[in-house]
Order: structure tokens, then C-alpha cells, then sequence
């Protein structure tokens, strides 16, 4: 039987982590890829849980925890999914941390730290590398064309087309009245606060200038042309609640304009500010 042909137009990080929980849940080869990397050696072991972006308020998110029982003894496999997407500040050291409170909270009895992405990914990417353990993509890939079922040829399927999409170039068309806004924007950045981590590059159009905050899943957008800025809280949409309550303690502090809402599956508190033509030349005012 032919395998249907699957497309997965706009595939996620969050995708990826999915078929992962899967794969870790109900695959002991799978499990055996990182087990191997990791050089533990074993007599028996059972997966106790999988868990998606565990939390620490502190210390960021872990894509992926897996609990294992290895022979009696809980280990943790700490697990960052990247398809393209930029690390954020310290994102390796933190994945450190994180198991490290989990060994002296008695979560496990010790911990490995895994980044899993495409090779183009972390042949390119300094950050990624400094992950005491890596599993490409195309080794997963390899992994499951072992298995002929109908479900594994849509995971080759889904896997394929995340690698194709890490090979690919940003497609931007550049606007040079733009892109001349967007330098003289980032001069000015530079100059009078430079303590602020602006991570969209001057190649770019900049009608969005991305700063990075010193919470990897927490990142703030000035959208110039729009007039806003939103305080974005990645994979946070379950937790609006919270963030109308933020908003709402806010605007009882004198900060009236900002309101809490839900992006696709993030949460971000949102404040109006003046907008900017970025078709005419940049006039700072300090």
C-alpha cells in the first residue's frame, strides 16, 4: 500500500515537538537513539512520563522532559527542538540549571541534555553546539524509515519537510526605503540604549524589531508601522487570564493602554505607541 502524500505547509517547532511525545511514548527504539548518545548503559528501562514545555519561573522552559527508569533509577532526558529558530540568551546553560534543580528537588536521579534539530541547524549555529548531547533530524529520519507502517511514512513525511524548511533562506524582498528606516533605527538603539538585545538584523525591512528579554520564552515586539508593542509570552494562550490580570494591575498604575491578548497559541500583554512611517527618513526625537 502507497503511503498518502501528507503536507505540512506551515510546520512548527511545536509540531515537531508532538510527534516527539509520540514517538518517546510508544517507540523503544526511539528512546534507545538518545539512550545510545547519551552512553547509558542498561539492563531494563521504562519510560515514566513525557512532558511538553515544563516550566521553571526562573529558569525558562525545557521543550521536552522525559523521565526514564533505568534500572530502578529516575533519569531525566532534558530535550531543546529547534527547526530555525534563534536561541535565545544562555538557552544551553539554562537547560543545565533546570536539571540540576530537578536532582536536588528529587525529581531524578540524573539528567541529560539533548538539543534535537536539523544538521544544517547545528552545523550553523554556535549555540546550538554547546548542548552536551545532539540527534539530527535526518538520524531520526533514518531511524523511522525502518518501520514501513502508513503512520511511520507520515512522520518521514512531517520530519522531511521540517529539514527542507531549515535548509531554506528567508524569503524577505527587501524594501530599501525600509531597510534605511530599519539601519537608522538600529544606530539609534545602539547609541542611546545599548543594553537592549535587538535581534532583527539590519538586512532586513524591520516593520517588526524583535528584542529578546532574559526569559527564553519571552520576547518583545516594537511593530513600527502598526504603533504597538507587545510583551509576548511564547506558548502562554492557556494563561490569558493571568495576563488580563496583569494588564489590569497595570492600567490601575497609570499604563491604560495596554491590553492582554492571545497570539495563535502565546499570550502577550500589547500597548499602543505612536507609529512610524518607515517610508520617509528617521527623525529620532529624544
Amino acid at each position: 500500500m502507497e503511503s498518502t502524500k501528507c503536507s505540512f505547509s506551515s510546520i512548527s517547532e511545536r509540531d515537531m515537538d508532538m510527534l516527539f511525545l509520540q514517538l518517546f511514548s510508544s517507540d523503544i527504539g526511539f528512546v534507545e537513539l538518545f539512550l545510545k548518545e547519551a552512553k547509558i548503559s542498561y539492563d531494563w528501562f521504562s519510560i515514566s512520563s513525557v512532558e511538553l514545555s515544563k516550566t521553571d519561573s526562573n529558569l525558562g522552559e525545557s521543550d521536552i522532559t522525559v523521565t526514564t527508569i533505568i534500572d530502578g533509577r529516575p533519569i531525566s532526558l532534558l530535550i531543546e527542538d529547534k527547526i530555525d529558530a534563534i536561541a535565545m540568551p544562555e538557552q544551553p546553560e539554562r537547560y543545565i540549571k533546570r536539571g540540576q534543580k530537578a536532582m536536588k528537588m528529587g525529581e531524578c536521579d540524573s539528567f541529560e541534555c539533548f538539543i534535537v534539530c536539523p544538521k544544517k541547524y547545528y552545523d550553523n549555529n554556535e549555540a546550538a553546539r554547546k548542548y552536551p548531547h545532539s540527534i539530527s533530524y535526518e538520524s531520526i529520519r533514518d531511524y523511522l524509515s525502518l518501520n514501513a507502517s502508513p503512520l511511520y511514512q507520515t512522520y518521514i513525511q512531517q520530519i522531511s519537510q521540517a529539514i527542507e524548511k531549515a535548509k531554506k533562506p528567508p524569503e524577505v524582498v527587501l524594501n530599501e526605503q525600509a531597510n534605511a528606516f530599519f539601519q537608522k533605527y538600529k544606530d539609534f538603539q545602539e547609541e542611546f540604549y545599548p543594553k537592549l538585545d535587538l535581534r532583527t538584523k539590519r538586512s532586513s525591512n524591520g516593520y517588526w524589531a524583535n528584542y529578546a528579554t532574559s526569559l527564553e520564552n519571552v520576547y518583545l515586539d516594537h511593530k513600527i508601522r502598526e504603533g504597538r508593542i507587545d510583551l509576548t509570552f511564547n506558548k502562554a494562550a492557556e494563561r490569558i487570564q493571568e495576563l488580563q490580570q496583569i494588564a489590569e494591575w497595570l492600567r490601575m498604575h497609570g499604563i491604560n493602554a495596554v491590553q492582554a491578548k492571545v497570539i495563535s497559541k502565546s499570550g502577550s500583554l500589547q500597548i499602543v505607541v505612536p507609529k512610524l512611517d518607515n517610508s520617509r527618513p528617521f527623525e529620532p526625537k529624544i
